[in-house]
């Protein structure tokens, strides 16, 4: 994320909105603007095929009724006696009976659009010619064997052929040429010529110029392989198209290379007509429609996103009153307030929220102000305090020696001890030392008990070399041990008792154990000692209590204390601290053994 100011996480509140609820409405608005328009399109590519659709229909069923006539045309003539005795050779070669030249003239005269008719004997034996064309200009013997090798059969079941193409007529104009085999008509087995009609097909050469529906349309005429016969774009006459292997049945629609392709089969004939058109000229009709929904959905958009920014503004007041205030509270004027006069319910309950929060922390103010004036105080008084430990050390010092001079040993262990046991739980002020200071002052303690009891009491360590730096709380041991003392071992009625502490390691953490041989507790009241243990009072002083919530203090509530009962007697204390901080050797510069009798 940028840190100059112009990341997004550096907008205030009100850009934010007003930027997301911007991107929300212009989004929305453009998934809808794709949504009409999607639908638009669908429809109007589906109303522009039915039409092309309806066109193709109506074309193809004028077109089989065009070749159909041509076909009847054909039947006609080759049944024709005259035809039939030419071509069976009962007339010689050449010579043409006077009914024979009259049929094939009438034939041109009734069928305008015929160019020529020839009909040719078996074998190419010879061949008659009319036309309305010289047989030089018509090209006939030239074009007549290539054309009749590339003509395709016009239906499945019947023997006429037909070729469209520009190999007749010196012109090199496009003709559509129907080939009707003569068989005789006594015996239909044996075919005897050929009859040629060359037609100036008005659908063939207007395909040539334009599709059916328009200009800018693709129409083809195809066989049934895929072979174009026809189209708009001469060059493509004989190629074969792509998609040659899906035009299959009577009619059909597909998209083949993002075009429309639309077919449809010219009656029984074994010929398709096709349309192939792109999108954009089936919609181009509904552009002005699309144009105008895009202006209306923007103008719809932008109004929105104004109206939206100026409610987001008008929201965004109060909280804008709050941000400046806050502002000048950062620069230290808590003295300033937000008015609140004139706003909305909610935007009131914010101001007055705020100027409350004010009020309060003016009053905390003024108490850490009264807290800190006493913390100075309590370090003053510390500081004084100071004296008082100096001051004992100096009479303890003075008693030991005097003890020492008057060779009374007792007294100057037990005075020797007890400065020891002072030292310690002052420590300089620490709270945290290292546990080999701890045990220091565990025995100097032990030093005045036992003394003080006789040897009814003893002490046992068990404590690693690994653990001596380990950090504990000051007077954690102590208490326990004192614990152990006057409610386990001292109510045995003067029978010795013993207190071992030892150490073990539990992964990250140490677990110290306190275990006295004392006349021990019952299973409920050890589970009572544990609920209550946390339980901080005051009145416990360094009791058991209080030691167990400064190591919760301390390190965690994670840690602390736990009384097990001992299967021999007595209690055990667990104490669990973590051992990460004790990582240093122990600090003995400020250990004096209470077993030095020659000085404090």
């Amino acid at each position: 994320m940028r840190r100059d100011g112009t990341g997004f996480n550096n907008w205030n509140l009100e850009k934010k909105i007003r930027v997301v609820v911007s991107l929300a409405i212009s989004g929305t608005s453009i998934l809808v603007l794709f949504i009409i328009l999607m639908t638009e399109v669908i429809l109007i590519m589906n109303q522009s095929s039915d039409t092309i659709r309806g066109q193709m229909e109506a074309t193809a069923s004028n077109y089989d009724d065009t070749l159909e006539q041509y076909k009847s045309f054909a039947i006609a003539l080759v049944i024709n006696e005259d035809i039939q005795n030419y071509c069976s050779g009962k007339s010689g070669s050449g010579d043409l009976t006077e009914g024979l030249n009259n049929e094939l003239w009438n034939m041109l005269n009734i069928q305008n659009n015929l160019n020529f008719t020839a009909i040719v004997r078996g074998e190419e034996e010879g061949y008659i010619y009319r036309g309305r064309t010289s047989i030089t200009d018509a090209r006939f013997e030239q074009a007549y064997s290539n054309d009749l090798e590339n003509s395709i059969p016009a239906k499945g079941d019947a023997a006429m052929q037909i070729s469209f193409g520009n190999f007749y007529h010196r012109a090199g104009k496009y003709t559509l040429t129907l080939y009707y085999p003569v068989y005789s008509t006594t015996n239909m087995v044996n075919e005897l010529g050929m009859l040629v009609m060359n037609i100036d097909d008005s659908f063939m050469s207007g395909m040539l110029q334009q599709g059916v529906s328009g200009e800018e349309t693709g129409m083809l005429l195809t066989d049934q392989s895929g072979r174009i016969v026809s189209g708009k774009e001469e060059e493509r006459i004989g190629e074969q198209v792509s998609f040659a292997d899906r035009l299959e049945g009577d009619s059909g629609k597909f998209w083949a290379f993002g075009k429309l392709v639309q077919y449809r089969r010219i009656g029984k004939w074994n010929y398709y007509l096709v349309n192939e058109i792109t999108l954009t000229e089936l919609i181009k009709s509904s552009f002005s429609v699309i144009g105008l929904l895009l202006v209306f959905i923007c103008l719809i958009t932008m109004s929105a996103i104004w109206l939206i920014g100026r409610l987001i503004r008008q929201f965004y007041r109060p909280i804008n009153k709050v941000v400046t205030t806050m502002g000048a509270v950062e620069e230290g004027r808590l003295e300033v307030r937000i008015d609140s006069a004139g706003m909305e319910p909610d935007s009131r309950r914010l101001a007055e929220g705020f100027n409350s929060m004010m009020d309060e922390i003016n009053v905390l103010m003024e108490q850490v102000k009264e807290e800190q004036h006493q913390m100075e105080q309590i370090r003053f008084n510390a500081l004084q305090s100071q004296i008082k430990p100096h001051f004992l050390y100096n009479a303890l010092e003075c008693i030991h020696w005097q003890a020492v001079a008057d060779g009374n040993k007792k007294i100057s262990v037990l005075v020797k001890a007890l400065a020891q046991y002072y030292r310690i739980c002052l420590s300089k002020g620490k709270e945290v030392i290292q546990l080999s200071r701890e045990l220091e002052h565990v025995k100097a303690y032990m030093t005045i008990q036992q003394m003080r009891y006789g040897d009814i009491i003893s002490m046992e360590l068990d404590i690693p070399e690994e653990f001596q730096a380990l950090e504990i709380p000051k007077m954690t041991l102590q208490p326990l041990v004192e614990n152990s003392i006057y409610h386990g071992i001292r109510v045995k009625e003067g029978k010795k008792g013993k207190v071992v502490i030892s150490v073990k390691r539990n992964g990250n953490e140490a677990e110290i154990y306190v275990s006295d041989s004392g006349t021990g507790m019952s299973g409920k009241a050890i589970e009572e000692m544990n609920r209550l243990v946390s339980i901080h009072d005051d009145s416990f002083g360094y009791g058991v209590r209080n030691v167990n919530k400064r190591i919760e203090l301390m390190f965690g509530s994670l840690y602390g204390l736990r009384f097990i009962e001992n299967e021999t007697g007595g209690v055990t204390v667990k104490i669990r601290l973590p051992i990460n901080r004790g990582a240093e050797a122990p600090d003995t510069k400020d250990v004096e053994s209470v077993e030095n009798t020659d000085g404090m």
